[in-house]
């Protein structure tokens, strides 16, 4: 059991109507009890009263009690951290939450630290690594489906696959040492190459798979990168207040009005798209519109996908030719946009056509989702982040040089070797090799509360 610990949970709005501070520790029900006055509720029981700091009421209030049940002569807390937990229901807004907080800390607890509450959770056992992260995740959730992939980890489904591979490293290591230590005995299960190798290269190939629907997800994650470019004046601006359906860009009919370059993050059912308006591409006319441009073609680098714009009533030239070339040989997602469909100029089959001006750009919403509708947010199979990705490549590295010093004519003393670096860097996805750095790390990043 740790210290006594009390933070806000509830976040720090100023007008909110409700707020909850919790309690955790050995003594976090004797702690509320000292500064309120109501009835000491028994586990997952409200009750009803007031704090109190000395003689002077502080606010009306419900407290919700988590102090464990006996079973079997052992003490069990069913909550969120594994511990003795209280969380008082208060009057919302700055004030009276912190003057509640302040009370508690003046009897007994100390401040949480970010994320502490969580990192309790994982320590007694209640979530492993990969429910943790997704807590977090599902905080800072922008997009309903970076919210439903969070849901989909902390309701285990990604710790069970992950727990499947372990189990199944974990077999072969114990054949091998059983094999390694009694080769006498003709009645134990035999491993040779053949079989090692077969069950490490169906390992190899499930990994792959992780790795490959994790990456092609990341857009969904960290969103997509969207660079709009073009010539002056095809209407960059527009589209970009278009889909934002507000005015981010200066619209004018001047040619190069747009000198830096503009960004707004903006979501396409349940996709983010960042994106990035960029001045428009020519002979420069002066030294800042030039900078300006080199920043567009610095944008085209950094894009995952580029929309390039054209106006029906400009011919294609140089300038266009050099954005397709920038785009294609970055290996850029390209979608090729003709504005202005308002003016009823015919265009061919391989243009989008919309109107920024009319505000026609369901076309174009159904372009940019149509590249990423076949990333799946409920599968198992995706990693959200990179700790964990990293961890499932060097399992794979591990895998790799087994196999190939199977491949060599290695024993199985030399293999095991391998075997269990794949088994500790699995095991790591899921917090069960201890390693205190690793949780300092990642629970800093959480919020107060948390």
């Amino acid at each position: 059991m740790y210290d006594n610990i009390a933070a806000i949970s509830s976040g720090s709005y100023v007008n909110q109507p409700i707020s909850i501070v919790r309690v955790a520790g050995p003594d976090a029900a004797k702690i509320v009890s000292k500064i309120f006055k109501g009835k000491q509720g028994k586990d997952h029981e409200i009750t009803y009263g007031h704090i109190f700091d000395g003689p002077q009421m502080i606010d009306e209030v419900l407290v919700m009690w988590f102090v464990g049940k006996e079973k079997e002569g052992q003490i069990i807390y069913n909550n969120y951290c594994g511990e003795p937990l209280v969380e008082i229901n208060c009057h919302g807004g700055i004030i009276t939450t912190n003057l509640v907080l302040e009370t508690i800390l003046k009897n007994g607890a100390r401040l949480a630290e970010k994320g502490e509450f969580t990192r309790r959770a994982f320590l007694n056992g209640k979530i492993d690594l990969v429910k943790a992260e997704a807590i977090h995740e599902l905080i800072f959730a922008q997009t309903t489906l970076q919210s439903k992939a969070s849901i989909n980890k902390f309701n285990g489904k990604t710790s069970e696959l992950i727990d499947k591979f372990i189990n199944d490293i974990s077999y072969l290591i114990g054949l091998s040492e059983v094999n390694i230590d009694y080769p006498e005995y003709l009645d134990l299960e035999n491993i040779d190459d053949q079989i090692m190798l077969t069950s490490l290269n169906k390992l190899k190939i499930q990994l792959q798979e992780i790795v490959s629907l994790s990456e092609n997800a990341r857009y969904v994650f960290e969103g997509v990168k969207v660079a709009l470019v073009g010539k002056p004046n095809v209407g960059k601006s527009s589209i970009l207040n278009a889909l934002l359906s507000e005015d981010k860009a200066i619209v004018t009919d001047i040619a190069g009005t747009t000198r830096d370059t503009i960004e707004a993050s903006y979501q396409i059912q349940g996709m983010l798209f960042k994106l990035v308006d960029t001045a428009g591409i020519r002979e420069a006319k002066e030294k800042v519109e030039s900078i300006g441009i080199a920043k567009s073609f610095e944008q085209i680098q950094k894009a995952d996908l580029v929309i390039h714009v054209f106006d029906p009533t400009q011919e294609n030239n140089q300038y266009d030719d050099l954005i397709y070339q920038e785009a294609t040989k970055n290996n850029k997602i390209y979608i090729k946009v003709m504005n202005k469909a308002d003016l009823n100029i015919l265009s061919s089959k391989e243009f989008v056509s919309i109107s920024a001006k009319e505000n026609q750009i369901q076309e174009l919403e159904n372009a940019l989702v149509a590249h990423f509708d076949n990333i799946n947010v409920l599968d198992e199979r995706i990693l959200s982040n990179t700790r964990q990705l990293s961890l499932v490549k060097q399992a794979l590295i591990s895998i790799d040089n087994a196999i190939l010093t199977i491949q060599s004519g290695m024993t199985f003393d030399v293999i095991i070797v391998d075997l269990y670096d794949a088994w500790e860097s699995l095991q790591n996805i899921k917090g069960n090799v201890n390693k205190e750095d690793l949780l300092d790390a990642m629970f800093k990043n959480f919020c107060l509360g948390k």
